[in-house]
């Protein structure tokens, strides 16, 4: 044997062995430490075999496109302000507060749908200043249209929409892998359904692992820096509003009062959801929207808890700084020794954050995750560095506070999504098939194997020898690659393999068909096994891409254990072709090289 078939049959050899360690702790679980410290891993089983829990999200893509157009609403308006300054002489930078303000009565910016701005100018000179060129400043997307002298619009237009939503949505999925994939879980099924929908599937859980995995995939986490709005207080006034509503839901608002406080007033309840349930009857401009805090009062000297409750807060709309600007998060400890966590922001957030701080002395801010405000302290000077902290209340042990903390932190790192994720389906799968079905498709696999075994022993004698040795290779390579890739093995995997095997031995029967024909023609042994291997390759070739082809669109499209079966038989081909054309062929160049085989048993 020359130099360069040496070296192929050690490496074929070293991958069989590889492959064989790898697959040894699915079967054989009293190993060495050392052995399973290098192997751990083991063959996994899917959601229809072993249970699991099963979600499905859907993205409200239209919201976040809709919280885009206020944002570029705010720049509209500081831009216009400013043309509005040069034109009467006035320098932009040096305006007050109070002459920004008069400036901006020129004009009103509404939003009348999710994608659509409708600017009116008291005057048409004022509307000469909104120009494509100023709208392509603030938003490339989006398109101006001038309605009269006085109004015009600026919109999204339909293509401009669908790829915000592509983009939303796949952002939206790399998160949620990102927080699966932080699990250390086997084989999560995470993939788009449909326009806007997100399937996750599960396998293997448990109960604690369900809630813990429910409550990381659905925090949506988008932290923000609001300042609360003092000067207004929407909930004054709302008392017959209020009574009239607790006499319609007298089981959906039991505890939900009004309390007068300063700087604002505001409602509490025992549940969170009997403020969202009033709320949403206030009348809420553009410019505020409501905020929800989980508020302990403590006894300041035994420090016991002293009552428990939810309350809005009335925040402006505006986010001064987002989680986008952050760096760095981390689990800390605060001067009382309890649980909190750390954010570092980068450049750009940390002048941000010093700028917000000093021009906001003595005045609220509030620090919010989605919209629940984690705190709401009050700024007392400038602070630079770009730190700050948010803690974890209290009314838990200190175990369950950690965990909180390096929860948030691990969905902060992962990033957060750039739309609201509403979850739609949520159920918790028991093994449907379990471990009966596990040992009839184990034992459906075993009896196929053999029978083609022994088939081709029997009808190709010492060449269906050779196919066998490599067929039980491509078996234990199969089973190596679920492992190796993490893979579930489903019921419809378990098809896939069985599959497998009869392509394989269908491409033996091929090129063995095609030897027999050489040799009836009165060629070596040699020639004979080139000319059949040469022959038959582009056969099998085409069988196999076809059948390729239909695994990789299953890929795509399906889920759960179509999936696993389309995994399976894709990693089947591969391994097919190479235990088919190059480890048989392989076999028999060794064996007329050693003068073992001088003549074909075939």
């Amino acid at each position: 044997m020359d130099k360069k078939r040496n070296w192929k049959a050690w490496m074929v050899i070293g991958l069989a062995i590889l492959a064989l360690l790898q697959v040894l702790p699915t079967f054989v679980h009293d190993l060495p430490d050392a052995y399973t410290a290098l192997f751990e891993k083991e063959l996994a089983f899917g959601l229809d075999l072993k249970g699991g829990l099963e979600l499905k999200y859907t993205i409200d893509y239209k919201k976040a496109i809709g919280d885009n157009a206020s944002r570029l609403r705010e720049g509209l308006s500081d831009r216009l302000v400013d043309a509005k300054a040069k034109k009467v002489g006035k320098d932009s930078d040096t305006l007050t507060d109070a002459e920004r303000a008069e400036l901006g009565k020129s004009f009103t910016i509404e939003r009348p749908r999710f994608n659509t701005l409708t600017v009116q100018f008291s005057d048409a000179a004022d509307a000469a200043v909104l120009d494509e060129e100023l709208a392509a400043s603030l938003d490339s997307r989006f398109e101006l249209r001038n309605d009269s002298g006085t109004t015009a619009t600026l919109f999204l237009p339909d293509t401009a929409i669908a790829a915000i939503k592509d983009e939303i949505v796949n952002q939206t999925l790399s998160v949620i892998r990102k927080r699966v994939d932080a699990f250390g879980l086997v084989e999560p099924d995470v993939r788009r359904s449909g326009e806007s929908d997100i399937d996750v599937q599960l396998p293997g859980l448990n109960e604690r692992q369900m809630d813990v995995v429910r409550e990381r995939i659905g925090q949506a986490a988008q932290l923000t820096f609001r300042m609360v709005n003092e000067a207004t207080s929407l909930v004054d006034g709302q008392a017959a509003a209020l009574d009239a509503y607790k006499q319609a839901n007298v089981e959906d608002a039991k505890t939900l009062r009004i309390v007068q406080s300063s700087p604002q007033s505001y409602l509490r309840s025992e549940r969170k959801s009997e403020l969202i349930g009033f709320v949403k009857t206030i009348a809420v401009t553009d410019d505020d929207l409501f905020g929800y805090e989980y508020v302990e009062q403590k006894d300041p000297l035994s420090n016991e808890i002293k009552d428990r409750f939810w309350r809005t807060w009335l925040l402006e709309s505006k986010a001064h700084l987002t989680g986008e600007n952050l760096t760095r998060t981390a689990v800390g400890y605060s001067d009382k020794n309890q649980p909190i966590v750390n954010l570092e922001f980068d450049g750009r957030g940390a002048r941000i954050f010093a700028d917000l701080t000093a021009k906001s002395v003595g005045k609220l801010m509030a620090i919010m995750l989605d919209d629940e405000v984690a705190s709401a302290p009050r700024i007392n000077e400038r602070i630079g560095g770009g730190r700050a902290q948010i803690t974890m209340g209290g009314g838990r042990s200190a175990q369950q506070i950690m965990e909180d903390a390096r929860s948030l932190v691990t969905v902060l790192n992962n990033g957060a999504y750039k739309a609201s994720v509403i979850k739609v389906h949520d159920v918790e799968v028991g093994p449907s098939l379990g471990a009966d079905a596990v040992r009839s498709g184990m034992i459906s696999i075993a009896i196929g194997f053999l029978v083609v075994v022994f088939f081709m022993a029997f009808y190709y004698r010492k060449a269906g020898l050779i196919a066998d040795l490599a067929l039980v290779f491509n078996l234990v390579l199969i089973l190596a690659c679920l492992v190796a890739f993490n893979a579930a093995m489903t019921l419809p995997g378990m098809a896939g393999v069985v599959l497998t095997v009869g392509m394989a031995v269908d491409a033996n029967v091929l090129i063995f068909e095609r030897i027999r024909e050489e040799l009836r023609n009165g060629r070596s042994a040699r020639n004979a096994i080139e000319l059949g291997y040469g022959k038959a390759f582009w056969s099998i070739f085409d069988a196999q891409v076809t059948t390729a082809i239909a695994a990789f669109v299953l890929m795509q499209y399906a889920s759960g254990p179509i999936y696993g079966f389309a995994v399976t038989l894709l990693i089947g081909i591969g391994c097919s072709m190479f235990t088919a054309i190059v480890v048989t062929r392989m076999i028999f160049n060794h064996l007329i090289d050693t003068g073992k085989l001088e003549e074909i048993s075939i």
